[in-house]
């Protein structure tokens, strides 16, 4: 997008605020004809009431300045005001809508875009933008209003002294362009530099506890000070162009006056074309009124250059194209009964269409069924189970649910009948309560504790001094890995989700813990078709089907008893997982009175008498 498209769109964003707009305008045009009457008084004081010794005309002219200056008062609070207030309202509807549009994005965006550019692009590069309306924009419309009324002034005034008066105008225009061209690409390498640290501080607050476990400190303290050093230079080349841009125009506004004072002054003295020592103050006074915002040009430069990068950075993101979306037919998705089927899909990332990271899947779960899959890391599991939710959208193929495709629904209302548990359950930084009912706020409080009853988190709960009002820390840190998943299952129970997805969610707690969230989830699977990933063979043995995966093809499929029998891959996970460890189990539990202590039997045929995690027991 070149810059012209860029800053068409810019002000597309003041149409709702036009009468604001207007008062600005008037407030700047308002305030400068006032200013540029005062010349004109000066004039008429030195050629009219000094030249006849009038000390009424004298008087006049004083009290008129000084009602003028009061009236120039009250344009300029219109012009700042209001300009102000529309800078602000436009900032925060691209804010707004930058936001809406990143909470639209697929995954497939997500997954290449860093948090932290977001992060910079939604605030800092808005911030731009809102300066340049707040300021750039008014001190531009002023300067051209008074360059153009000024000009209008002293060429009907005297042409030829006007001339040479504004002469000293044109290599500032070109000292003015040049500096922009010189300022355009420093000022885009600083806001990538920022960007830079924004990703960095960002993936290191999420990371820290890694950071401090290989006492890698010193390390990125290194990496941030090189890219911090990086941003201090390239800001640094940006001031010193400034800093050569300021005096240079200084040096030429300077020549102005001098040309005027002295051209003028010969011109007065030869009686040439009716200057008048009135004349040459009146220009001088112009100059001088001129000058200081001609020499800001500069800032007014760098403050457009900033708002153009900064704007074309943002829209990068506004036309981001939404790969997955509602139909404008979209059905409203009626009530699930859970049978799920998947017709001959395969699924490429668009990143790399020509690998794609699923092939030939068939699958068919009937309402109520457990489908547990497992594989291999990058095997396809998250990307199968991701289609269901329309996270993606398949490249071949349907994926159907109760007979109608998945993308002939409204998300919405598709989404709103699954639930999904993962193994990282993401919490807010909110209440405990806020936590549960995220997805029905409207939820009583009644229903919220009897989610979270079910799902075996009233208990600890409870024991906060603040109960359900306990405010949890940035991505629920402040609780244990197994309390986190007590309250996302009592998330997806309060939504009563008619399809669960069931993302490795104990693999990373102690025994336990895992018994109790097994109880929760056996309890949210009851009577809904759900889908298990699992890298433990414990959690899939009881499934109605366990599908296994391999470089994103179903290479067996089958009951537990059925694969072992098979002697496939399944039988070989298992021989490397289980055989020792369920025996090992087996026997502690059966120290703990649990289970009757086994006799000599294989592993194959020991079967724990606890509530298992799919049994829905």
């Amino acid at each position: 997008m070149n810059n012209l498209a860029v800053w068409k769109r810019v002000f597309s964003y003041l149409r709702p605020y036009r009468g604001w707009a207007l008062l600005a305008i008037f407030g700047i045009v308002g305030g400068t004809l006032l200013q540029l009457a005062i010349p004109t008084i000066l004039r008429d004081v030195v050629d009219i009431g000094i030249a006849r010794e009038d000390a009424d005309y004298m008087l006049a002219a004083g009290l008129l300045i000084v009602a003028l200056g009061v009236v120039r008062g009250l344009m300029g609070f219109f012009a700042r005001f209001f300009g102000e207030k529309l800078s602000h309202h436009v900032a925060y509807d691209i804010r707004n809508e930058t936001y809406d549009k990143v909470q639209e994005l697929s995954f497939a965006y997500h997954n290449r875009a860093h948090t932290g550019t977001l992060i910079t692009r939604a605030i800092s590069d808005v911030d731009e933008i809102q300066r340049f309306y707040a300021f750039g924009l008014l001190d531009g419309l002023t300067t051209l209003v008074l360059f153009l009324g000024v000009a209008a002034i002293m060429i009907t005034t005297s042409p030829l002294l006007a001339v040479i008066g504004l002469l000293p105008m044109i290599p500032l225009a070109i000292l003015s362009r040049n500096f922009a061209q010189l300022v355009e690409p420093r000022w885009k390498k600083v806001m990538e530099r920022i960007q830079v640290l924004s990703d960095h501080l960002q993936e290191n607050a999420v990371g820290a506890q890694v950071v401090r476990a290989f006492a890698r400190e010193r390390y990125e303290i290194g990496r941030w000070n090189e890219n911090n050093e990086h941003l201090y230079h390239e800001q640094l080349d940006l001031i010193n162009r400034w800093t050569i841009y300021l005096p240079i125009s200084a040096f030429i506004i300077a020549m102005s006056t001098a040309l005027v004072l002295v051209f003028g002054g010969l011109m007065q003295q030869a009686d040439f074309a009716g200057v008048t020592v009135g004349t040459v103050v009146q220009f001088n006074a112009f100059i001088l009124i001129m000058g200081g915002p001609m020499r800001f040009v500069g800032f007014v430069i760098l403050l457009a250059t900033q708002a153009v990068t900064s704007a074309a950075r943002i829209f990068e993101i506004l036309d981001e194209p939404v790969t997955v979306t509602s139909k404008p037919d979209a059905i409203e998705a009626p009530t699930i009964k859970g049978h799920v089927k998947m017709v001959d899909v395969e699924f490429a990332y668009d990143d790399q269409p020509d690998r794609p990271v699923l092939k030939d899947i068939n699958l068919e779960a009937q309402p109520g069924q457990i489908i547990a899959l497992l594989g291999k890391t990058g095997s396809g599991k998250s990307s199968l189970i991701n289609l269901i939710t329309r996270f993606f959208d398949v490249t071949k193929g349907q994926v159907l649910i109760d007979g109608i495709d998945v993308r002939d629904m409204d998300l919405v209302s598709l989404r709103r009948q699954i639930g999904v548990v993962s193994q990282e359950s993401m919490l807010f930084s909110a209440s405990i309560r806020a936590n549960i009912a995220y997805g029905r706020p409207e939820a009583s409080e009644e229903e919220v504790i009897e989610a979270a009853r079910a799902a075996n988190a009233h208990d600890f709960i409870m024991e906060f001094p603040d109960g359900y009002d306990t405010l949890i820390g940035e991505r629920g840190v402040t609780l244990s890995g197994g309390q986190r998943q007590r309250v996302a299952i009592a998330r997806a129970l309060l939504i009563d989700p008619h399809i669960l997805i069931l993302d490795d969610s104990t693999s990373s707690v102690d025994t336990k813990t895992e018994f109790e969230i097994q109880e929760a989830l056996s309890r949210l699977m009851e009577n809904r078709t759900t889908f298990v990933i699992a890298q433990r063979l414990t959690t899939v043995q009881n499934a109605d089907q366990i599908l296994v995966l391999d470089r994103g093809q179903i290479v067996e499929r089958g009951t537990h008893q059925e694969l072992l029998d098979q002697d496939g891959l399944y039988a070989e996970i298992y021989r490397l997982q289980l055989e020792d460890q369920e025996r090992l189990k087996h026997e502690l539990m059966a120290l703990g009175g649990l289970v009757e202590r086994p006799e000599k039997r294989s592993s194959q045929e020991i079967r724990l008498h606890v509530p298992n995690s799919f049994s829905g027991d």
